[in-house]
């Protein structure tokens, strides 16, 4: 049944208001956008930047979105689109009048923002120009940590000298390079632009100039053996020191092409797949420990050198997304812009809200988001991971957790999300298949 039908716009707010966040991100999952979503989203991100923000200096980040690549990336989830320099020049027009027309809102005003993350799509297509151009327009809109982690996501094939001596002279302090493997095979099969030696020239050259350097890696690819895992752990560990090191699992889904490549390629199920990246992480996880590192309960290593962790987390900040395709999350609801690049640039100059989804959400629901996405995109496996939980859900309410932690369990062991009858999280396929649809505007980070 169609759970709009019939209904008013109050009477849909309401019956979402009743639910708890669990059912919320299930029906966003099967439910399109031009559904009840563009109802609930209507005015909703000007309600919310009607108010000061409620929590000003904790965990606030800004994300902006530059949607353009080079290449598609065989692995890529996100939102990507060819580019032209007018297209790109169109697009950073639109960006600033959206940056126009929240800059001075209640909740901008009050809020100082701890990161600012420029990710895509791939930012660093744009010119040492372009790139000085919004970086300025961000710092002169928006306040900012004095300490602040200001990055800017990279792909080695449209980095250079010139755009790095731009990000630096503009204030950015952090680059996340995407080089993913460092086997020029496997970065062929992926369709990555770049090659194992350019980008090893240029992480040098990024920690030449001072940068803290996060490297984007990913295991379990198609066809991937331990020997070749090997391998990128150790040239991974042959540079002075990138001070973080984030590793991605390459899961995947049944009834999706990769699913279908998996079979074919290797003849073994998803499930014996997913078996192999466990096995894969020990041993990732073994190496780096090995090499000065220690991990954070998601998948990024800090090197003992000079690392800091990470202030840009998609699972438990604060995020205001500005940009195509951009998801803001925050505590009274949350929503995501529109994906396609021409329809965000018109609704941005028709004066008009280029929001395509998003729902209000009540504390308690709030509450439930912030466990439930640590439930399911970290380190669950952690033997303290509860209390880990529980010590971050202090740090962001600043109110003890209770019993809110073992609610969104039995409602994900309700919806059929993880197995009943065992202490262990595990996920079911219903829950993987679910995270393949939903549609929540989570910036492409950890």
């Amino acid at each position: 049944m169609n759970i709009t039908e019939n209904l008013s716009t109050q009477d849909i707010l309401k019956r979402l208001s009743e639910k708890n966040y669990t059912e919320i991100f299930n029906i966003r999952s099967r439910v399109e956008a031009s559904d009840w979503e563009r109802i609930a989203v209507e005015n909703l991100k000007q309600n919310i930047f009607a108010n000061p923000n409620r929590y000003p200096n904790t965990k606030n980040v800004l994300y902006v979105h530059i949607p353009f690549c080079a290449t598609r990336c065989d692995y890529c989830p996100y939102y990507t689109t060819p580019y032209t320099s007018q297209k790109i020049t169109d697009y950073l027009d639109a960006l600033e009048k959206e940056i126009e027309n929240i800059k001075n809102t209640p909740f901008i005003k009050s809020t100082t923002f701890s990161s600012v993350y420029f990710g895509g799509g791939t930012p660093s297509v744009l010119s040492a120009e372009n790139i000085k151009r919004i970086v300025y327009k961000i710092f002169n809109s928006f306040n900012f940590d004095k300490d602040g982690e200001f990055s800017f996501e990279s792909n080695p094939s449209t980095l250079n000298e010139e755009k790095i001596i731009a990000l630096k002279s503009s204030g950015m302090n952090r680059v996340s390079l995407g080089i993913q493997t460092f086997s020029d095979r496997f970065l062929k099969e992926m369709h990555c632009a770049h090659t194992p030696e350019k980008a090893k020239q240029i992480i040098n050259l990024l920690l030449d100039y001072g940068f803290t350097v996060n490297i984007d890696m990913i295991y379990g690819l198609i066809g991937q053996t331990k020997e070749h895992l090997e391998y990128d752990m150790e040239v991974l560990n042959s540079f002075g020191a990138p001070h973080q090191v984030t590793l991605f699992p390459l899961r995947i889904a049944t009834h999706t092409p990769l699913g279908e490549e998996l079979e074919r390629k290797e003849g073994i199920t998803i499930k014996a797949h997913f078996k192999r990246l466990l096995e894969f992480d020990a041993f990732i996880e073994k190496t780096m420990l090995n090499n000065n590192y220690f991990r954070e309960e998601s998948p990024v290593f800090y090197h003992k050198k000079g690392a800091y962790e990470h202030k840009y987390h998609s699972t438990e900040t604060r995020i205001v997304g500005i940009g195509s395709s951009a998801g803001t999350l925050l505590d009274d609801g949350e929503g995501c812009n529109f994906h396609n690049v021409d329809e965000y640039i018109s609704a941005i100059n028709e004066n008009r809200d280029p929001a395509i989804s998003g729902v209000a959400l009540n504390q308690q629901q709030a509450y439930e988001r912030f466990i439930l996405y640590r439930i399911i995109y970290m380190n669950r496996s952690l033997p303290n991971f509860k209390e880990i939980v529980e010590q971050r859900f202090m740090e962001h309410y600043g109110v003890p957790m209770g019993d809110i932690y073992d609610k969104v369990l039995e409602d994900m062991r309700r919806l059929r999300f993880i197995k009943s009858g065992t202490d262990k999280i595990i996920f079911t396929d219903r829950l993987w298949m679910v995270l393949n649809k939903v549609k929540i505007g989570m910036p492409s980070i950890l």
